[in-house]
């Protein structure tokens, strides 16, 4: 008797699971992992069995969300997408954010796509009420969105995963939830963090304070690149010249503020989270008559416009913000083409 194959006998238990009313249509199934540990298969084996159970139309998969039986969330064929994208920024008009935007934009406009930006502001509170609205306005649109704050609690997920649910395509960029499984595109930060250290360090600066901000994942990710370039170059962290600052403190306290520099007064480089935060510092450095780089070097990520703007050229790590914008679009409309790609 011919031996039944490891993936047609999960397969057969789904199928089982539905025939006897334990499973119903728009159930959610068990994710992978626990599958593989019900059965002690290998996960590989239990995407195969997936992967057979949407071709012959028992299951949905919806990426970032799960499995659902029978069609997705609702137990019914999916309402077709429709020919737009939401596009949620924290800024539109300002930094980088113009060039990823419009990269994004001319690509699904290449593929007949419009597009819809809401700003956010980078507030939790404002990025609910969009979210909430799309759900009860029913929209069809595949999303593209910016995380808000993506380093604190994320109260918004169950309205994301409710979108998932109801099989709309979500994709970050930039940053990303970690308690959300949705892909994203965005820059390698703590490869970012860690080079701008490590051309200081390559001019000889020992003594190399930081600016990061401590609500985003980008922040995070920074530091720790800073952190590792410092040890694998034989140099101690010394924590109390390094300073953290939020979204708000940046954009509304930092100018005012002397507190930062009375923390790095006696570096010699300082890495900042970003170029804006490079630009506000080297103002409070002329206002204390420091000398950049005379006295103090400044180094930033990202690259943008700032860094020739400011009162002294910028070292800044680049920021392919165009590419950027480019690959997200792409890979949202192959979400769109197919909800099982790996974006």
């Amino acid at each position: 008797m011919a031996k039944i194959p490891k993936y047609q006998l999960v397969m057969n238990w789904i199928h089982e699971q539905i025939d006897t009313g334990a499973l119903h249509n728009g159930d959610r199934l068990e994710t992978e992992a626990q599958l593989s540990v019900r059965f002690g298969f290998s996960r590989q084996t239990i995407r195969q069995a997936l992967g057979e159970l949407e071709k012959e139309g028992t299951i949905s998969r919806v990426q970032g969300s799960g499995s659902y039986v029978r069609g997705g969330a609702a137990g019914e064929a999916p309402v077709p997408l429709s020919r737009s994208v939401t596009i949620l920024s924290s800024y539109t008009d300002s930094y980088i954010f113009p060039q990823i935007l419009q990269a994004m934009a001319a690509v699904l406009q290449e593929e007949g796509y419009s597009t819809r930006i809401l700003f956010t502001n980078n507030r939790r509170q404002t990025e609910r009420e969009i979210l909430t609205e799309l759900l009860k306005s029913a929209n069809r649109d595949p999303i593209i969105a910016e995380p808000v704050t993506s380093a604190l609690p994320n109260l918004n997920a169950p309205l994301y995963r409710e979108l998932l649910a109801r099989g709309i395509p979500v994709l970050f960029f930039n940053t990303w939830y970690p308690d959300l499984e949705i892909p994203h595109v965005s820059l390698d930060d703590r490869a970012a963090g860690r080079m701008v250290t490590e051309h200081l360090i390559s001019l000889g600066h020992r003594r190399i304070g930081c600016l990061m901000k401590n609500d985003d994942g980008q922040g995070i990710l920074r530091y720790q690149g800073y952190m590792e370039a410092l040890w694998d170059a034989g140099i101690g962290l010394d924590e109390s010249i390094v300073c953290w600052i939020d979204s708000t403190g940046l954009k509304h306290s930092l100018n005012p503020c002397e507190w930062v520099l009375n923390r790095l007064q006696d570096c010699t480089g300082i890495v900042c989270y970003n170029d804006e935060a490079a630009y506000l510092l080297t103002q409070q450095c002329a206002r204390r008559q420091i000398a950049v780089p005379g006295q103090i070097s400044l180094v930033s990520i990202d690259n943008s416009r700032l860094t020739q703007l400011n009162q002294v050229p910028l070292t800044s790590a680049a920021h392919p913000m165009g590419e950027l914008g480019e690959k997200t679009a792409r890979n949202l409309l192959a979400m769109i083409r197919n909800p099982g790609f790996d974006a």
